[in-house]
């Protein structure tokens, strides 16, 4: 009884610490920058920008942070992989960018209007001339 009820404690408490130790994404700090951002602080003002600039509708808002967590979680692993491999350099992050910006241009295309995705091309045609969209 009493290994019974050791094992038990262990059990819950091993079970809790990993609980404990599952961040959401959001609080996960932003690589590229220094000043303690988070990847949900970037979130929320890339958001909040897209809501202004496209005139998002409120159906239309979950989908498009859900887009722009993907596409800002996959930059910041980007930042990563590259700090870790054989450095960073501007040529590089532009390429991530270039790679990242495009496929959330092109997933927001499901959920923008025509008028809306219009908009949207136009800006990034703008900020990144040589990409494919």
């Amino acid at each position: 009884m009493r290994t019974f009820i050791t094992v038990l404690t262990l059990v819950i408490g091993f079970s809790a610490m990993t609980f404990a130790q599952t961040q959401s994404v959001e609080n996960e700090k932003f690589v590229f920058l220094n000043n303690g951002v988070t990847v949900g602080m970037i979130i929320k003002s890339v958001l909040k920008a897209d809501k202004q600039r496209l005139k998002l509708t409120d159906q239309q808002l979950p989908k498009a942070k859900e887009i722009i967590t993907k596409a800002t979680v996959k930059y910041n692993e980007g930042v990563k992989k590259l700090k870790a491999a054989s450095g960073m350099n501007q040529q590089k992050l532009r390429t991530l960018a270039i790679a990242v910006e495009t496929e959330k241009v092109h997933d927001y295309r499901a959920i923008l209007t025509p008028e809306q995705y219009a908009v949207l091309v136009a800006q990034h045609k703008k900020v990144y001339p040589e990409s494919k969209v």
